[in-house]
């Protein structure tokens, strides 16, 4: 009986089975790189919104007039008016819950000078957000009192993560800058 040369029909099917079950897994491996990739980028793009309206959010705050009638501090909205590049501007924090049962930031900006007014989201889909303000011993949700606080905070919680973002009022440098 002669040897022939070559491979059989289940040595095939081996090889075949084999090559496939690789390419499965290089698949899987680069599915999962791309969803991870793209989670990841999701989340730093949200990461840096918040990081640049916080970045505005006390930049705000240490332009505000303080002995502005327009000033007004709740938990869930905060007005105050501001110079910024020597304009007054009355800037409006509001907190509304959307559709989905999460939390939107949104603000208000209206220049006293031009007489005009936009609206922009600053940030969405929050689970919790409120303001807090600091009397000097606590930080309380509500403001009642004819005075600015020390401090004001924005507290808000975003897939169990929880950032509280405490912005001290200095009022006495800032009547003396003005």
């Amino acid at each position: 009986m002669k040897k022939r040369k070559g491979f059989t029909l289940i040595e095939m099917l081996v090889v075949i089975a084999i090559g496939f079950m690789i390419v499965m897994l290089v698949y899987q491996t680069m599915q999962t790189t791309i969803r991870v990739s793209r989670d990841i980028r999701e989340k730093l793009a949200r990461m840096q919104r918040i990081n640049f309206f916080l970045n505005s959010f006390s930049g705000r705050l240490f332009c505000m007039v303080p002995d502005s009638k327009e000033n007004s501090f709740s938990h869930e909205s905060l007005s105050i008016e501001i110079v910024e590049y020597k304009r007054r501007k009355i800037v409006t924090f509001t907190v509304e819950q959307n559709e989905h049962n999460k939390y939107d930031l949104s603000v208000k900006e209206k220049d006293i000078f031009y007489d005009t007014e936009s609206i922009y989201p600053a940030i969405q889909n929050l689970d919790f957000i409120e303001f807090s303000f600091f009397d000097g011993e606590s930080w309380l949700t509500d403001w009642e009192k004819e005075t600015v606080p020390q401090g004001i905070a924005i507290t808000f919680e975003k897939d169990g993560s929880k950032i509280f973002f405490p912005g001290m009022l200095d009022i006495q440098s800032q009547e003396v800058q003005q």
